[in-house]
C-alpha cells in the first residue's frame, strides 16, 4: 500500500494530507459519500468499529460518525457539510463530541482524476498553529493513515465488483 503523504506548513495553521488511489475519482467520491461504504474504512482500525449515524450529503447537512473502542467507549465524530462539487470536492467542519467545542476546523477533500487513479488531497484548516500542533501530538496520523488504508482495500473490491 502507499503511504499518505502529511505536511504541516510552519506558517499556516493547516494541516495537508495526500495518497494517490488506484481507483477512479466517481469510485472514491462513491466510497467518501455513502454510508455504507464510509463505515468499512472510517478511522482507525485498532478504534473498533465505525457506524454512521447520519451523513445528510448537502450543504448544512450534519454527519456523525460513532466509533466504538474495543472497550466500549463510543467516539463521536460530527460535522456539517459546507460544499458538495461531484465528483471532485467536498468541505466540511470537523469535531469530536466533547472536544473542539469552541474551535472550527474546516476539512477540504479534493478528488483529482489522472490517468484513471484519483489523486485525493485533505486540507484541514485550525484556528491556530497551536490547534493543529495539538491534533498532530493527539496521535491522528496514525488514525488517518489507517483509514486511507482500509479505504485503499475498499477500493480495491469495490473495483474488482
Amino acid at each position: 500500500m502507499n503511504k499518505m503523504l502529511i505536511d504541516t506548513p510552519t506558517a499556516e495553521p493547516v494541516i495537508v494530507m495526500k495518497r494517490s488511489f488506484n481507483a477512479p475519482r466517481r469510485l472514491v467520491w462513491r466510497a467518501f459519500t455513502m454510508p455504507e461504504h464510509v463505515s468499512r474504512w472510517w478511522g482507525a482500525r485498532s478504534m473498533g468499529t465505525t457506524r454512521v449515524v447520519k451523513l445528510d450529503l448537502q450543504p448544512q447537512g450534519e454527519w456523525r460518525f460513532e466509533q466504538t473502542a474495543p472497550d466500549g467507549a463510543i467516539y463521536a465524530f460530527i460535522g456539517t457539510y459546507l460544499e458538495i462539487s461531484e465528483p471532485e470536492k467536498l468541505v466540511n467542519t470537523f469535531g469530536l463530541e466533547g472536544m473542539f467545542t469552541d474551535k472550527t476546523v474546516i476539512e477540504t477533500h479534493t478528488f483529482d482524476e489522472v490517468d484513471g487513479k484519483t489523486e485525493y488531497t485533505a486540507i484541514t484548516r485550525f484556528d491556530s498553529i497551536e490547534d493543529r500542533d495539538g491534533m498532530v501530538a493527539s496521535g491522528m496520523e496514525t488514525g488517518a493513515q489507517e483509514s486511507m488504508d482500509q479505504l485503499e482495500e475498499l477500493l480495491a473490491g469495490l473495483t474488482a465488483a
